[in-house]
């Protein structure tokens, strides 16, 4: 490959540490908007750049949450994946919702071609273990004995954590997948072999639809402490709104103006997707009027609410899943569970009914955790996070969504301090921001990143 692999010792205007969809979407953007002499450090470890986990995916049935016409790389061309669908997918439109795996292989085009066409961006297959701040750069140390200089870094990690184990599943763990990416997770399965698969959200929804692809055709269970499923797409009229009412200075009245509206928008011919979607260019102007009280109070009340609307399914994977549903396939559950143990060929799983308050079993052959990645940083054990929570450079967020930052994505230290040319984009940025993990979201943050780098090293020059 071009370009990869240089000398580890160039000195950089940026490193980019993560090559998945957000680091490819920030040096895209650093490649247009940098004039040609800055150089920009792409460090990642993927197999297959660009992809990240999400986007790895091999089967089919993983579609896209939102349809093409939102899902352009670039937000000064909204069309551009549109345009690179309908050539990889005769027929598709601005409305299709694209397999996963096809977006995964848009982004890798724009990895090939942004790290390809120019000697701008260099590209180290490696994995960053360490940072080290001297004078006004940083050395990057990587696990392969080498090190990359920069002036400044972002940290494009992505998802870090696994999910948490919601109960000590030690005792069944080769029955048990805490990974629900993994490809082990069809391996020597039986097809008519019970499945019990932990949370009932989108991941849950995409493993129900993998195990089915990979020729699954046992009894799936699903269990949550609500048991509710996430909502569907459906065309709507657009209701945007100007200015944020009054009543969204605290999460309680929040909630109310959503229902009162959602039920206006009803009653004259339009849908509660087009006041949920309203809100979206204020989500973050909400989450930071609230003081940590009240986004307590909403994590713990109302978050699940919030997500099962606002975060919705492609139409044609509902009427998959529902159809799953009724015929008995997919069974929902609605209590949390209290103990596993190991049988000679399965694992009892006794659980607790939210509706009853009664203790009831089940028999499966393997537990899939899908209840999302963890956001609480002091669990990761990445090395290079790890090296910089002891560093004092990070500082994690006090509700456990990730690090905290700056209104532009510079990292905040122990001290209190903005961090000297540290930056993250991504979902490490949840904590100031809320929603921070879809593509329509990070897509932004790289340009005004990939801006704010360049006006901030427009007068730095880095030796040759």
């Amino acid at each position: 490959m071009h370009n990869a692999n240089p000398k580890p010792s160039s000195p950089y205007h940026v490193a980019v540490i993560g090559a998945g969809a957000s680091g490819t979407l920030v040096a895209a953007q650093f490649k247009k908007l940098a004039p040609s002499y800055r150089r920009l450090a792409l460090i990642g470890n993927q197999v297959r750049s660009a992809r990240g986990v999400a986007y790895e995916t091999p089967y089919k049935a993983n579609l896209l949450n939102v349809a093409a016409g939102n899902m352009s790389a670039s937000p000064d061309d909204m069309s551009h994946f549109v345009r690179w669908l309908e050539r990889h997918l005769p027929g598709s439109s601005a409305t299709t919702f694209a397999p996963r795996m096809l977006y995964g292989n848009y982004l890798t085009d724009i990895f090939d071609e942004a790290i390809n066409t120019s000697d701008q961006i260099d590209y180290f297959p490696a994995t960053a273990i360490g940072l080290t701040h001297k004078e006004d750069s940083w050395i990057i140390h990587l696990d392969n004995s080498t090190f990359v200089e920069a002036r400044s870094v972002v940290l494009a990690l992505g998802n870090l954590l696994l999910p948490n184990d919601p109960i000590d599943l030690s005792r069944v763990e080769s029955n048990y997948y805490r990974n629900p990416w993994s490809p082990e997770i069809t391996k020597n399965l039986a097809s008519d072999a019970p499945v019990l698969l932990i949370g009932t959200g989108l991941t849950m929804v995409d493993v129900a639809l993998s195990l089915r692809e990979a020729g699954h055709r046992g009894i799936i269970h699903a269990i949550s402490r609500h048991g509710r499923l996430y909502q569907s797409h459906k065309p709507y009229q657009a209701r945007p709104l100007s200015e944020l009412p009054k009543e969204f200075k605290s999460p309680v009245h929040a909630l109310r103006w959503i229902r009162q509206q959602a039920q206006l928008a009803e009653q004259t011919g339009s849908d509660w997707r087009a006041v949920i979607d309203s809100l979206r260019p204020h989500t973050a102007t909400i989450w930071r009027g609230w003081n940590q009280a009240q986004r307590e109070s909403f994590l713990r009340h109302a978050r699940n609410l919030w997500d099962i609307h606002r975060h919705r399914m492609a139409p044609a994977v509902f009427d998959q899943l529902s159809a799953l549903i009724e015929d008995r396939t997919l069974v929902i559950h609605r209590g949390r569970l209290v103990s596993a143990k190991s049988n000679e060929h399965n694992v009892t799983v006794v659980w607790k009914s939210t509706e009853t308050g009664d203790a009831k079993t089940l028999n499966v052959a393997r537990i899939i955790n899908c209840t999302g990645p963890s956001r609480d940083i002091m669990r990761v054990q990445s090395s290079l996070v790890l090296d910089l929570l002891a560093s004092g450079w990070l500082k994690p967020d006090p509700l456990q969504l990730g690090l905290e930052t700056d209104p532009c994505g510079r990292l905040v230290g122990k001290n209190g301090n903005v961090a000297p040319g540290l930056y993250t984009l991504g979902p490490l940025r949840i904590a100031s921001l809320w929603e921070s993990i879809a593509i329509p979201e990070i897509r932004n943050q790289a340009l005004d990143l990939a801006k704010l780098i360049v006006s901030e090293t427009i007068d730095v020059e880095v030796p040759t």
